[in-house]
Protein backbone atom coordinates (compact mmCIF):
# COMPACT_ATOMS: atom_id res chain seq x y z
CA UNK A 1 0.00 0.00 0.00
CA UNK A 2 1.24 3.58 -1.29
CA UNK A 3 1.61 5.76 1.86
CA UNK A 4 0.31 9.62 1.70
CA UNK A 5 3.53 10.84 1.87
CA UNK A 6 4.67 8.68 -1.37
CA UNK A 7 1.37 9.59 -2.84
CA UNK A 8 2.11 13.42 -2.06
CA UNK A 9 5.79 12.67 -3.56
CA UNK A 10 4.37 11.11 -6.83
CA UNK A 11 1.52 14.26 -7.18
CA UNK A 12 4.25 16.76 -6.65
CA UNK A 13 6.70 14.85 -9.67
CA UNK A 14 3.58 14.02 -11.93
CA UNK A 15 2.99 18.29 -11.81
CA UNK A 16 6.73 18.98 -11.96
CA UNK A 17 7.17 16.50 -15.08
CA UNK A 18 4.60 17.97 -17.45
CA UNK A 19 4.32 21.74 -17.48
CA UNK A 20 1.12 23.31 -17.67
CA UNK A 21 -0.25 22.93 -21.30
CA UNK A 22 2.05 20.29 -21.61
CA UNK A 23 0.79 17.11 -22.92
CA UNK A 24 2.21 13.71 -23.50
CA UNK A 25 4.91 14.86 -25.46
CA UNK A 26 5.84 16.09 -22.31
CA UNK A 27 5.11 12.94 -19.94
CA UNK A 28 7.23 10.59 -22.55
CA UNK A 29 10.47 12.24 -22.09
CA UNK A 30 10.16 12.91 -19.05
CA UNK A 31 9.92 8.94 -18.27
CA UNK A 32 12.55 8.26 -21.35
CA UNK A 33 15.32 10.36 -19.24
CA UNK A 34 16.54 8.68 -16.37
CA UNK A 35 18.25 11.85 -15.01
CA UNK A 36 15.57 13.87 -14.97
CA UNK A 37 13.10 11.48 -13.21
CA UNK A 38 15.82 11.13 -10.53
CA UNK A 39 16.44 15.37 -10.04
CA UNK A 40 12.35 15.58 -10.39
CA UNK A 41 12.21 13.02 -7.15
CA UNK A 42 14.69 14.28 -5.45
CA UNK A 43 13.08 17.96 -5.41
CA UNK A 44 9.87 16.16 -4.74
CA UNK A 45 11.32 14.27 -1.65
CA UNK A 46 12.54 17.73 -0.61
CA UNK A 47 9.68 19.82 -1.46
CA UNK A 48 7.65 17.35 0.59
CA UNK A 49 9.15 17.25 3.47
CA UNK A 50 9.45 20.79 3.54
CA UNK A 51 5.49 21.19 3.44
CA UNK A 52 4.99 18.78 6.33
CA UNK A 53 7.49 20.76 8.68
CA UNK A 54 5.87 23.70 7.32
CA UNK A 55 2.56 22.33 8.64
CA UNK A 56 4.62 20.77 11.74
CA UNK A 57 5.90 24.08 12.70
CA UNK A 58 2.78 26.12 12.69
CA UNK A 59 1.47 27.75 15.82
CA UNK A 60 -2.07 26.92 15.47
CA UNK A 61 -1.47 23.12 13.86
CA UNK A 62 -4.03 21.04 14.45
CA UNK A 63 -2.78 18.32 12.55
CA UNK A 64 -0.02 16.83 15.40
CA UNK A 65 3.70 15.98 13.99
CA UNK A 66 2.42 12.50 11.68
CA UNK A 67 3.91 12.73 8.74
CA UNK A 68 1.39 10.33 7.20
CA UNK A 69 -1.66 12.75 8.60
CA UNK A 70 -0.08 16.07 7.22
CA UNK A 71 0.39 14.30 3.94
CA UNK A 72 -3.10 13.24 3.77
CA UNK A 73 -4.53 16.28 4.57
CA UNK A 74 -2.62 18.12 2.45
CA UNK A 75 -3.36 15.13 -0.62
CA UNK A 76 -7.23 16.16 0.50
CA UNK A 77 -7.09 19.72 0.11
CA UNK A 78 -5.78 19.03 -3.58
CA UNK A 79 -8.27 17.09 -3.76
CA UNK A 80 -10.79 19.35 -2.98
CA UNK A 81 -8.92 22.36 -5.09
CA UNK A 82 -8.55 20.44 -7.96
CA UNK A 83 -12.83 19.59 -7.62
CA UNK A 84 -13.37 22.75 -7.00
CA UNK A 85 -11.47 23.97 -10.64
CA UNK A 86 -13.29 21.63 -12.62
CA UNK A 87 -16.54 22.97 -11.84
CA UNK A 88 -15.85 26.11 -12.81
Amino acid sequence: MTTNVNKLIIRKMSVDAVPKGGGFQDAIGFLMNPTVMHETAVRAIEWVGAAIQAVKDAPDNPYGDDDEVIAGIILEEIEKRDKHANLN
